[in-house]
């Protein structure tokens, strides 16, 4: 099966969700093209592929909207193959603000009229290291807040890799059905 990982990353956290999923699903016989949404280069046409799978990040509450265009662009071709969406967020690495993490995917999926057969909730990463003064205490306000970690000196990552393993053998299986 040819499988097409279209994505879009803010921090880079979903860009490895994305080469992590697209590794798993080569590990598993497939031909794998990944696709940054965010790239200027000539777009990327879906007929010549038998599934897709789409991993966007949520910041401010919204999925990038490159990511979104992308989706609304191509919702007909995503409508009619196999196709699978991971929301990369911190309110999803939480129980409680699971629901949050479920809202801006319905959201997203309401503004861009695509249906995937699946959705994954992921929790991201954070990367205090990275973040400039202005970024860090955004972070810190929005993370202290919620009780995500209580030390934000140190990076930290959320993704249950083993979630996104199971899903995208469980997605393998709803693809190769279809």
């Amino acid at each position: 099966m040819n499988v097409l990982i279209a994505y879009g990353t803010t921090e880079g956290q979903t860009r490895k969700i994305a080469e992590t999923a697209a590794a798993h699903l080569r590990g598993a016989g497939h031909e794998v093209a990944l696709y940054d949404t965010a790239d200027p280069g000539p777009p990327v046409e879906l007929d010549g592929f038998d599934a897709s799978v789409i991993a966007a990040s949520v910041h401010q509450e919204q999925h990038q909207p490159v990511v979104k265009r992308f989706a609304a662009a191509h919702c007909q071709s995503l409508n009619s193959m196999p196709s699978a969406f991971l929301s990369v967020s911190l309110s999803a690495a939480l129980e409680e603000t699971r629901g949050e993490a479920q809202a801006y995917v319905d959201r997203f999926l309401a503004v861009t009229g695509w249906q995937p057969a699946m959705t994954l909730l992921l929790g991201g990463a954070l990367r205090f290291t990275e973040y400039d003064f202005f970024q860090e205490q955004i972070v810190k306000f929005i993370v202290m807040k919620r009780g995500v970690v209580s030390e934000t000196e140190s990076d930290r990552e959320f993704t249950n890799w083993d979630a996104l393993s199971s899903f995208l053998d469980a997605f393998l299986m709803t693809a190769e059905a279809r």
